[in-house]
């Protein structure tokens, strides 16, 4: 007999032992031991384009008995420590968290904003970024709770970036100082976001430097070539030599501004687009002289309606930045709410294409109510069951996560 085999045979055996051979058992779930650490693993999206979320690293609350509440929970008339007949805190917004209101350093609520993101199909967070120096009393906080969610992008896969904020600098070299930390701490981490190569830097304004010469000055503190994007119109603020484009912002009349932006950028320069729920500011109720003027209807279709002008523009996009997380201050929360819960993540899932629903987002957010339960906090075993499903949900291993999460009581 010939010891040569057609091709085809070849073929026509392989298949049958394949349908003879038994599947290889899935990865067993955990079920007490050691803890196991999962690389996360990337989402599926059918939208190629980049997904960032605008995030406010500003919230302080007590934890552990420490702390007291920030001003951006009480402005100048809330007061937290109010409880309500539903059992919710005053705070200085028209709207509730669903997890209530919290800690910026909280590593349990940075995991679980992080992992709703990454479960909507959104890429990373650009953190509302102020630095290490300027004139702000609470600039030493607010760098502590930036880099809080840094350090947590590592485990759960998203990547980040910042939008620097000058409005605060008393002087040139407080801005060149943070452009400094930025290329000697966060450009060089391998979650932060690039393109082609260079650094992502958004800029809020620019407010307190105004021309070229002042982001020459400032820029030369970085030798990282990043990218300098300020807010749409802006680029004869930062000299055209400095800018590599444009980004869109919450705006009045919201979808005649956003088109008319979209349709005059161009197709030479870096091009944010923006997508929001709504505007609607508490300055006035919470005692703050600010005022703003105007707002817009908070909802689900002010949500989709500004993805959708963003999906009709998309060739000239290069990112869309989601506008924002969790400024409660003015309405602008992505953040499930108490009033909206998961509508506005949900629009979200929609535009990125992902093959995650509303099922997955609730998971996440079963998994923080548990992982932050009182009742649960000396039980050994659920602790480890909760950190494994965290494991298994950035891992995107969703029905593991689930079971374990359905044995914990």
């Amino acid at each position: 007999m010939s010891q040569y085999i057609k091709p085809s045979l070849v073929l026509l055996l392989t298949t049958l032992f394949a349908a003879c051979k038994p599947e290889p058992p899935p990865d067993i779930v955990f079920t007490g031991g050691e803890v196991k650490k999962l690389a996360p693993e990337a989402v599926s999206k059918t939208n190629a384009l980049p997904v960032y979320m605008h995030y406010m690293p500003w919230f302080d609350a007590p934890m552990d008995g420490q702390g007291s509440w920030g001003i951006h929970w009480t402005m100048a008339s809330a007061n937290p420590e109010n409880v309500d007949a539903n059992g919710r805190r005053e705070i200085a917004s028209h709207y509730y968290p669903l997890i209530g209101p919290y800690d910026s350093q909280d590593p349990d609520v940075v995991d679980y904003h992080l992992l709703l993101m990454k479960y909507a199909g959104i890429d990373g967070v650009l953190i509302n970024w102020y630095g290490e120096a300027g004139t702000n009393g609470d600039i030493d906080l607010l760098l502590e709770n930036s880099n809080a969610i840094v350090d947590r992008t590592d485990e759960t896969g998203m990547e980040f970036g910042v939008v620097l904020e000058d409005r605060f600098a008393g002087e040139i070299g407080h801005t060149r100082s943070n452009v400094q930390y930025l290329n000697t701490h966060y450009y060089t981490n391998p979650q932060y976001i690039h393109f082609d190569g260079r650094p992502l830097t958004l800029l809020f304004g620019p407010i307190t430097w105004n021309s070229a010469s002042d982001w020459t000055s400032i820029l030369v503190a970085s030798t990282a070539d990043e990218l300098l994007m300020p807010l749409w119109y802006r680029t004869g603020s930062t000299g055209a030599d400095n800018t590599a484009g444009e980004y869109a912002w919450v705006y009045q009349n919201y979808l005649d501004g956003l088109r008319s932006f979209y349709q005059q950028s161009s197709t030479e320069a870096i091009v944010g687009g923006g997508a929001y729920p709504g505007f609607k500011d508490y300055y006035q109720q919470g005692g703050w002289d600010t005022e703003i003027g105007w707002e817009l209807p908070v909802s689900a279709s002010t949500m989709e309606a500004t993805l959708d002008l963003a999906a009709t523009h998309q060739s000239k996009l290069d990112f869309l930045q989601l506008i924002t997380w969790n400024d409660f201050g003015e309405g602008t929360m992505i953040e499930p709410t108490v009033e909206f819960e998961f509508a506005f993540l949900e629009e979200i899932q929609t535009y990125t294409g992902v093959s995650y629903t509303l099922a997955e987002l609730q998971l996440v957010y079963e998994w923080y109510t548990k992982k932050t339960d009182p009742d649960l906090a000396e039980d050994e075993d659920a602790q480890k069951k909760l950190e494994q499903a965290y494991y298994y949900l950035v891992a995107l291993r969703v029905a593991d996560a689930r079971t374990l999460l359905d044995e914990v009581e």
